[in-house]
């Protein structure tokens, strides 16, 4: 066997035994928005698997809220201005509160990210922003 092709086998080897040591950093299913609800509005049954576990998604950026929160919300559709700031804007019925572990984007830009499922009406002490969806400790 040339050493060139052990090496090969042995990085192989290496990164297979890494990838079965850190289970947990399985990066979980990709979800779309429409994976969420059901049509009354409910969470979807795949949703309620997922409650809690690592998942992927995709979606843009909206304009942020307020500049010194520590979130921010995933549209599946993109947003140019505040939706709260002007009365003839519509806020999607597809959104997604993002609690990033890194800093913020601060434009408008389709993303893939990465975090754990977070279900259940939740309430911001600073903003008084209400979410039923979360993506916490989230990375993109």
């Amino acid at each position: 066997m040339k050493r060139r092709d052990c090496l090969k086998y042995v990085t192989l080897g290496g990164a297979a035994v890494a990838a079965a040591a850190y289970p947990s950093r399985a990066a979980g299913p990709v979800i779309q928005f429409r994976d969420l609800y059901n049509a009354d509005a409910s969470f979807s049954a795949l949703a309620l698997k997922l409650n809690g576990k690592p998942i992927q998604m995709r979606g843009f950026v909206a304009p942020p809220l307020k500049p010194d929160i520590n979130f921010f919300v995933l549209t599946r559709f993109p947003l140019y201005k505040c939706p709260f700031c002007d009365t003839e804007a519509e806020w999607p019925a597809n959104i997604v509160v993002v609690q990033p572990k890194q800093a913020i984007p601060t434009d408008v830009s389709l993303i893939d990210l990465k975090g754990r499922l977070s279900l259940g009406t939740k309430t911001d002490a600073k903003t008084g922003f209400v979410s039923r969806v979360r993506i916490e400790d989230a990375r993109f």
